[in-house]
């Protein structure tokens, strides 16, 4: 059955082709490259801000680095290097040179602060840094290479196969501290969910991808080796802006946009999309608002998906665009090769719509996770049709006057207000009580009237539900990832 399929989706060509690529380069990123290196310019490369390159430029490129690193930093398999970088070529071009010598990867975010980055080196042995600016990493004690180093081309023909290594991806965690999640470049369990993702989010028809979230997440790394494998035209940017992104959208024939939801809303809050060519916008890494569904649908001919998944299972759940029309707050429904329990706190399975926590099991989950079913921490509820639900973090619930009330329901009341942009809620303590406090951003601060906002939510929402405090924010929430 996976075999038929894999046929259908890709071709008896490009299977031949990919299991050349395999053998040439052994279970590596290289091998990826290799099979969609023949792809004329005009159909499939990857652009940034200031470079262009077509696959085969970049499958040479890397190559080539791959050669220097070996070379210059005795990179090896098993060698750990840490990619400090942004979405662009030149990240992916080190991504693909350094995964081709069998070295762990670990990708990093180049936005945390400086004791973010030296709690990971003292726990593990790093030979390489890369990255964009040396400068910034002057005080730790290892070599840096600049990913953007031009470096001189040589005529290389690699024919010794590398084994496998990892990338390393390091969470936030539930707790905000850095967890790390690895995962080999194992081909075979990868194939259900690229068969139902492929299926599903219809890329097929995408032939120009933007991607905005970013690379060094779980989310961006999964939309950029997807994309490479359909030999897409695919567009990175480095920081995401709001108007910038609008014109890009508007201006370079972008089919499918792959983003988190606060983009999308910082992008339809200067105007709506005025494109005939974007097809699909992707959602994944937070909560997607339902007035964000409702507006896409309302407005445009665009379809919206939503992805859901954890730091440790990748993407287990997937709305289309069919299933956020009839269910505009639903996150979908499981894919293939996942398994999934709702279960109450004394870990007894639910089968009713009853709200509890969502447990999973899949064969492409971080490695110390594959083996057993992975509590997500995540609240969830299960309708007869088989959509889930999601209702927030269990450690986000408060208990207040006997009631659970889960800080999600309390947020999807409030985006009804059209003066609202963004909202938090969550439990606060004063003088002993219990009492729900809520961060706002609205539209308009200068007009907004806040006794006329909790005369809204008295007429809107059950009283156990409304707020004892709320205050204001002057700023836009920073761009989250799950």
């Amino acid at each position: 059955m996976k075999f038929r399929l894999i046929m259908k989706i890709v071709g008896v060509k490009n299977v031949l082709r990919l299991v050349v690529s395999i053998n040439k380069h052994g279970f590596n990123l290289l091998s990826l490259l290799d099979f969609v290196k023949h792809s004329p310019l005009t159909d499939a490369y990857i652009e940034d801000d200031s470079v262009k390159l077509s696959y085969k430029e970049l499958y040479e490129e890397s190559v080539v680095l791959a050669h220097y690193l070996e070379t210059k930093y005795n990179l090896k398999a098993k060698s750990k290097v840490a990619i400090i970088s942004s979405n662009s070529v030149a990240m992916v071009k080190t991504l693909f040179a350094v995964s081709s010598l069998g070295a762990d990867i670990v990708l990093l975010n180049p936005n945390q602060k400086k004791d973010y980055y030296t709690s990971i080196f003292e726990k593990s042995t790093f030979l390489l840094i890369i990255g964009e600016n040396k400068n910034e990493w002057q005080d730790v004690n290892l070599p840096f290479f600049n990913e953007n180093e031009i470096i001189a081309t040589s005529v290389l023909k690699r024919k010794a196969k590398r084994k496998s290594g990892s990338i390393i991806i390091f969470s936030s965690g539930t707790k905000g501290k850095p967890k790390k999640e690895k995962r080999k470049l194992a081909v075979a369990k990868y194939i259900n969910p690229v068969i139902d993702i492929i299926q599903k989010l219809n890329l097929i028809a995408t032939k120009t991808v933007l991607i905005s979230v970013p690379v060094f997440h779980g989310y961006g790394l999964a939309a950029l080796f997807l994309s490479l494998f359909l030999k897409k035209k695919i567009r990175l940017t480095r920081k995401f802006d709001a108007k910038e992104t609008l014109q890009i959208l508007e201006q370079e024939n972008i089919n499918c946009w792959i983003v988190v939801p606060l983009m999308i809303q910082k992008v339809y809050a200067i105007r709506n999309l005025q494109t005939s060519a974007l097809k699909s916008i992707i959602s994944g890494g937070d909560i997607l608002p339902v007035r964000v569904v409702k507006n896409i649908h309302e407005t445009s001919n665009i379809a919206i998906y939503n992805m859901y998944g954890t730091s440790e299972t990748g993407v287990c759940i997937i709305a289309t665009n069919d299933d956020l029309k009839k269910y505009p707050n639903t996150i979908g429904k499981s894919i293939l090769g996942v398994k999934m329990k709702v279960k109450d706190t004394k870990g007894k399975s639910i089968n009713n719509e009853d709200i509890g926590q969502l447990v999973v099991k899949c064969e492409w989950a971080s490695d110390d996770k594959k083996d057993d079913f992975y509590t997500t921490g995540d609240l969830v509820s299960k309708n007869e049709e088989g959509y889930y639900f999601y209702r927030g973090r269990i450690d986000d619930l408060i208990v207040l006057g006997g009631e659970n009330i889960y800080p999600n329901e309390i947020e999807s009341m409030i985006y009804r207000n059209s003066k609202v942009k963004w909202v938090k809620a969550r439990g606060s303590r004063e003088n002993g009580m219990v009492g729900i406090h809520l961060d706002l951003l609205v539209e308009d601060r200068i007009s907004f009237n806040e006794m006329e906002f909790q005369n809204w939510m008295t007429q809107e929402m059950p009283k156990y539900m409304i707020p004892k405090s709320i205050k204001v924010v002057d700023y836009e929430p920073d761009l989250k990832l799950m």
